[in-house]
């Protein structure tokens, strides 16, 4: 940290610095410094951001030239109004108006910095976009002046103003720290400081002076390498503060992060070391999970979720009480019901059935206290108003949840509340809103607001060229020093002529405008480190780069080297420490899952067997518009239950007449799609009453194909079955068992999907029918697969009643033996991977297989 901060502060001057990241560390700065001087207590040292010292200026002006001082967001909404009120013969939506908004601010303030009036915007445009932000900058100003508003734009002019008059008070001493761009209006407020006797201290840092960069095979490597140089820096000086400045950090902040902590500490995922690395971006409010959770619950208050959004907060432990896996499984029996439009009261009565658990009753009870809430929501209210019906939907809704907030979380929250504020203080500028354009406009502000937790004492700081202004570090490596960055591109604004650029000299207007200030800011990171290095990737994908050829950047050898990935390194040593370690047999008391897919996937993929079986893993469903495949399937079956509960005879059947047929059917159905029915919408309500339609004719055409059969007796429907094989008792639940005049059963299951054939080359497709058989202690006729589908209604099966085959005795034996083989080596353990099945079915369970790693390498 520089020399001259401890001096100055003792000396009674006041720091005023170019960014908040730069005060925080000052502040931080002399506070180690006076404990480690021993000093007990000190007076707070005025230490503050730039745009904030300023507004603190304004506190002390006569009370006749007070302004009222407009936030960013308030000055975005009159934006939006002044941009309205000129495009009024050409609508647009507000999204459009926004983001129209969010870039006219961005012109305004660079256009004040240097002096420029909306006369002098009006007088230079060229095109209808500079003539229409010039139009509605005049308004704006107008408005400003009007009101007696000030924004961040004006501040400095109305602060120089107030010191050309003599009214404000003023400190004796400044330092203004990390300033690498004096605008005029900020000249012209340095130059009415010192007339009132203020005395101005710039302070240069004095570094290295020169950053020798060496050349690495691609940006992958280069990061993975400044990772190993931070940490080497730190071998040599534990109290070391070490910087990584990364060009163009702002393009994957992320995917920077990852880079740098493997190589800074290998393996770094299994560790507390991925908090060892801060990098200073910040993101939008909305991408942080905290309160992209918040604003869900808060769409809720105001308007439906869809099913993945409802999904989202069934699991999210941000929501009430959430202590067990209760809500995810109640999240899977959401995902198994048709996508809708979910209001709170809908949702309950959905749910609550299948949520008797502690975390689900706290759940659903929560959302039918925002139900509540919601239930009193009428016409338009101020932001205010608003704002304290989200902060208490939200307290209802328990977020952000029961556990104790990390810093950085609590961090999150504060925001979100400062946030609510801002939002409650729009009145004057929005006026009443409706629900819809509150919650539209929390949304916006949520997603314009950047954001980044303090760093929390972090190792290593990792930070964008701009970030770095200001601070100094007893090591700094800078990243990306190639041709292509380094003068980065042009980015002049298009809302002001180029012209009126050029003339003003904004930042951009002209090319030597932009190498005069990389070349100022490469310098400035140069001098901000004991210790300076650099690097740039030789290879951008299959483009060949340079090292840039602006000072003070020179050649050196690239050194440490890339280190490679961790996880590249350990792959011979685990293949050596690997040990046998078989699965475990079954126990006595497991429980098996799958039942009868379970010895399907063990026949064709012991592994799959295993995951599904034993481990307990189950396929995700997505989420489905309409009616899906599965609610039409157990429609059917429901269907086919009720109306064969009583197991009717064939003769019964047959004397039933067409009324009665017509009427046991139709109630068949309808009791079958009561479940369905519960909270469904407009639409799937609609959707459903084609799906009955449907079903009733299918069952129709089932009694039709039933009477056309030999003689049989329904002899039970949708009964449990316990079959012991193998080692294992199995529990099984059939469809339907028919007795046939002998007394011989016939074992049928339901299919509604596409056509299934029982045999496939001689072998049945699925054991399931084999292992019906097993469990029932009369002898077995037949198995069949009874097809109800649109496309076809009918059995395909074995047996002596379906396809005149008289040997299913034989069968039986053959196939039982195949399922005894296969329970037997599930029983004991068996996870063979199958590596003939092809990657697409071995997909689901590749990470736990690893599956690609075993075609590729197969010892």
């Amino acid at each position: 940290m520089p020399d001259w901060l401890v001096p100055a502060i003792d000396d009674g001057a006041s720091v005023v610095t170019a960014n908040r990241r730069l005060a925080r560390a000052l502040d931080i700065e002399y506070a180690d410094r006076a404990i480690r001087a021993g000093r007990a207590a000190w007076a707070s040292p005025t230490i503050a951001h730039y745009a904030p010292w300023l507004r603190g200026l304004l506190e002390h002006a006569p009370s006749e030239q007070a302004r009222l001082h407009l936030g960013s967001q308030a000055s975005r909404v009159l934006w939006e109004s002044c941009l309205a009120a000129e495009l009024g013969e050409h609508p647009t939506n507000s999204d459009d108006i926004a983001g129209l908004a969010h870039k006219a601010q961005d012109a305004w303030k660079q256009a004040r910095a240097f002096n420029l009036s909306a006369d002098q915007l009006a007088a230079a445009a060229r095109n209808h976009d500079q003539s229409v932000f010039a139009r509605a900058a005049k308004r704006y100003a107008a408005t400003l002046d009007e009101r007696r508003w000030v924004d961040d734009a004006e501040l400095e002019h109305h602060v120089s103003r107030l010191l050309a008059d003599g009214l404000l008070r003023v400190p004796q001493q400044l330092v203004m720290a990390g300033f690498d761009r004096f605008t005029p209006a900020r000249r012209a407020l340095c130059a009415r400081l010192e007339a009132r006797g203020t005395a101005l201290e710039w302070p240069e840092p004095h570094g290295a002076g020169s950053i020798p960069a060496g050349a690495y095979r691609d940006q992958d490597a280069e990061l993975r390498a400044a990772g190993v140089w931070a940490r080497q820096a730190l071998a040599r000086d534990p109290q070391a503060r070490v910087g990584i400045v990364v060009t163009e950090l702002e393009r994957d902040p992320l995917r920077v992060t990852r880079l740098v902590r493997e190589g800074f500490v290998p393996g770094w995922q299994t560790g507390p070391a991925q908090w060892q690395v801060n990098v200073s971006l910040g993101s939008r409010l909305d991408s942080y999970p905290l309160i992209a959770v918040a604003l869900l619950a808060m769409r809720w208050l105001f308007e439906p979720l869809t099913s993945p959004q409802l999904g989202m907060l069934l699991r999210s432990d941000l929501i009430g009480v959430s202590t067990s896996d209760a809500r995810s499984r109640l999240e899977l029996k959401l995902r198994s019901m048709p996508a809708r439009d979910w209001t709170p009261g809908r949702a309950q009565r959905a749910l609550e059935r299948h949520g008797g658990e502690p975390d689900t009753v706290d759940f659903l009870a929560r959302v039918q206290a925002l139900g509540n809430i919601g239930a009193e929501i009428g016409g338009r209210e101020t932001p205010a108003v608003w704002a304290q019906r989200v902060d208490r939907a939200l307290q209802r809704m328990g977020w952000p949840g029961q556990a104790t907030l990390g810093s950085a979380q609590q961090q999150l929250v504060n925001r979100w509340r400062r946030l609510l504020n801002e939002f409650a203080a729009l009145e004057p500028f929005t006026g009443m809103l409706s629900a819809g354009d509150a919650a539209h406009r929390l949304r916006q502000m949520a997603r314009e607001t950047v954001f980044q937790p303090q760093d929390t004492g972090a190792l290593v700081s990792v930070l964008g060229p701009l970030e770095a202004t200001g601070l100094e570090f007893d090591a700094l490596r800078v990243t990306g020093l190639d041709g292509s960055r380094w003068p980065p591109p042009r980015r002049p604004n298009a809302l002001i002529a180029p012209r009126l650029r050029i003339t003003a000299g904004l930042p951009d207007a002209t090319p030597e405008n932009t190498l005069a200030f990389a070349q100022r800011r490469l310098t400035q990171l140069a001098d901000s480190g004991r210790l300076v290095s650099g690097s740039y990737a030789a290879f951008d994908g299959d483009s060949a780069q340079c090292l840039t050829t602006l000072a003070p950047v020179v050649p050196a050898p690239a050194a440490p080297e890339d280190p490679g990935w961790h996880a590249a390194h350990c792959c011979d040593r685990l293949a050596a420490e690997t040990v046998a370690d078989p699965v475990p047999p079954v126990r006595p008391n497991e429980t098996v899952r799958g039942g009868a897919a379970t010895v399907d996937r063990q026949i064709a993929e012991p592994f799959a067997a295993f995951a599904y079986g034993r481990l307990g893993v189950s396929p995700l469903e997505p989420f489905a518009e309409g009616i899906t495949p599965l609610m039409r399937g157990v429609l059917i079956h429901d269907a086919l239950r009720h109306l064969y509960s009583d197991c009717p005879t064939q003769s019964v059947i047959r004397g039933w007449s067409q009324a009665e047929r017509d009427q046991r059917i139709e109630q068949a159905v309808r009791r079958a799609a009561v479940r369905h029915r519960i909270a469904a919408g407009q639409t799937l309500e609609r959707l459903l009453d084609y799906e009955e339609v449907r079903a009733r004719r299918l069952l129709a055409i089932v009694v039709e194909r039933d009477l056309e059969r030999p003689t049989f007796a329904i002899q039970s429907v949708e009964a449990a079955l316990d079959v012991s094989i193998g080692g294992l008792t199995l529990s099984l639940r059939h469809d339907r068992i028919d007795a046939a005049e002998d007394g011989r059963l016939i074992v049928l299951d339901y299919k509604t999907g596409s056509e299934k054939r029982f045999l496939k080359q001689g072998e049945p497709g699925s054991y399931q029918l084999v292992l019906y058989a097993l469990g029932v202690p009369d002898r077995v006729e037949a198995l069949g697969l009874y097809h109800v589908d649109s496309l076809k209604v009918g059995i395909d099966g074995y047996g002596l009643c379906i396809d005149g085959s008289d040997d299913l005795a034989d069968k039986l034996d053959e196939w039982t033996a195949t399922i005894r083989s296969a329970v037997s080596a599930f029983a004991a353990g068996d996870v063979r991977l199958n590596l003939v099945q092809g990657s697409r079915a071995a997909r689901p369970l590749a990470l736990l297989s690893r599956y690609e790693e075993r075609i590729r390498d197969p010892g």
